[in-house]
């Protein structure tokens, strides 16, 4: 009898582990998704990056040339900060990438375009590898490659 109890005991410790291990594993996974959904909405869902995104994102319209010239020849210091503000959001998601904290299947589903919208600008460009946004520049590098990132 008391063979019989150990037994189950034992099963059921094992059991018990098993169900720990994948309520921590479901938790983790919720938790990253929650994290991806906040860089989502802190990116596309707030006024903080919407001037900058949509000047870059359509050259035909006068912000775009704005943009241009506030961070080729200077002068709109605002927009020039907002501009820094928007680099330095992607430095950030390039600094997760490297430290193992972003896949690059994460990175290409939610930011790809408008990382590498900054490859095509050819003033943001400069302006990244000149300004030290080493991280953004490798990164865009890694994307317009194609390279597995």
């Amino acid at each position: 009898m008391e063979e019989t109890l150990k037994t189950i005991l034992n099963v059921s410790a094992l059991i018990g582990a098993a169900l720990a291990v994948v309520t921590f594993w479901r938790n983790l996974r919720l938790r990253r998704a929650e994290w991806l959904y906040n860089l989502h909405a802190k990116f596309y869902e707030t006024e903080t990056y919407k001037q900058v995104r949509r000047a870059l994102d359509y050259p035909s319209e006068p912000q775009f040339n704005e943009l241009r010239k506030a961070i080729v020849e200077g002068g709109n210091l605002d927009l020039t900060e907002k501009f820094v503000d928007y680099l330095n959001f992607f430095e950030f998601i390039a600094t997760l990438w490297k430290l193992r904290q972003l896949t690059s299947r994460e990175i290409s589903m939610i930011f790809e375009y408008y990382i590498l919208l900054l490859k095509e600008r050819d003033f943001a460009l400069e302006y990244i590898r000149k300004n030290g946004f080493e991280n953004l520049s490798e990164l865009i590098d890694v994307l317009y490659s194609g390279k597995k990132l």
